[in-house]
């Protein structure tokens, strides 16, 4: 399955449960008659929802090692008793490149397969894959780390009272645990190492990458999604989001004036190791509402999780027929 289909097929299906609790009233995917001009028809009663399903990167190459992936997880579902059939993503954390050697394929595959188990529908889980971060004494004087990759954020913790100046590359770190405690941990395991260190001298700290997977609702195709960016895609790259953002809103509103739904949506996947960090919203903030106004509803998906950007002026179920 190529890999945007089997994203927008899940952000689909997440965006039709979001609006089921959101609104108290049952959404279903249309799946037994065309979608007409819409790529998703979901019906609330005898209302139609037309819905635009986008994703903000190019699938033209897929990224490497996405298919294998795929393919190894839903035989491993399948296969083990403990994860209930249905539909389940892997959402692949921004600039990550899958691997596709061994031992490497199947280390990852064993972990995120394990992460599986145990899922309810709806439910999105965080998984601690194995990672190795480097750090290097520089000098004896100052109290002070320099960081690169994804720990660069927690930078001024990890320099609170050091023996010296330090370096940590910690690249292989991709996104950091929604929970304090564990970034805590993470902390305390390099400032610890941190205190036995010699001037030039370095040493591998084993912490954790963690990423998100998720069960998706339960009239969801079974099967895994692998939801992954390209590697080199920045995911802090304004200009590439809001111009992907404006051509799919262009595309939604096209939709709109092709068909007669009583609600137009617009749902897009876009790529950031967290929600709080996609910048759809700020898009929409900068947009003429002119080129939106025929849309009742955005919202967007990232890292497994939906926010609403734009809210509907008025319910279909709230007007009197």
């Amino acid at each position: 399955m190529p890999s945007h289909e089997g994203i927008r097929g899940a952000a689909a299906h997440l965006l039709a449960a979001w609006m089921s609790g959101r609104y108290y009233r049952t959404f279903r995917i249309v799946s037994d008659e065309p979608a007409a001009s819409f790529d998703v028809l979901m019906q609330q009663r005898d209302r139609r929802v037309g819905v635009a399903v986008g994703v903000l990167w190019d699938d033209d190459p897929a990224p490497p090692g996405v298919a294998t992936l795929e393919e190894l997880l839903s035989a491993d579902a399948a296969a083990d008793e403990s994860i209930v059939d249905g539909g389940y993503v892997v959402w692949v954390p921004p600039r990550v490149a899958l691997p596709e050697t061994e031992p490497h394929t199947s280390a990852l595959r064993v972990h995120l397969a394990h992460a599986l188990r145990g899922l309810e529908p709806g439910e999105r889980r965080e998984v601690r894959l194995p990672a190795t971060v480097k750090l290097a004494k520089i000098q004896a004087d100052g109290a002070y780390v320099s960081v690169s990759g994804g720990l660069s954020t927690v930078w001024l913790e990890l320099s609170e009272g050091v023996p010296g100046a330090f370096h940590l590359d910690s690249r292989p770190i991709h996104r950091l645990p929604e929970q304090r405690a564990e970034l805590d941990i993470i902390v305390s395991r390099i400032r610890d190492r941190a205190a036995v260190l010699e001037p030039e001298e370095y040493s591998d700290v084993q912490v954790h990458d963690y990423w998100v997977v998720s069960r998706l609702p339960v009239d969801a195709p079974h099967g895994v999604i692998v939801a992954a960016a390209p590697p080199d895609l920045d995911p802090q790259d304004g200009s590439a989001i809001r111009r992907r953002f404006r051509q799919e809103v262009q595309r939604a509103v096209a939709q709109k004036q092709a068909g007669s739904p009583d609600l137009a949506a617009l749902v897009v996947v876009t790529a950031a190791a967290h929600l709080k960090d996609e910048l759809v919203t700020a898009a929409l903030r900068g947009m003429n509402p002119a080129l939106y106004g025929a849309l009742d509803l955005i919202a967007v998906i990232a890292d497994g999780d939906m926010r609403q950007v734009l809210q509907p002026r008025s319910l279909p179920w709230e007007q009197p027929r």
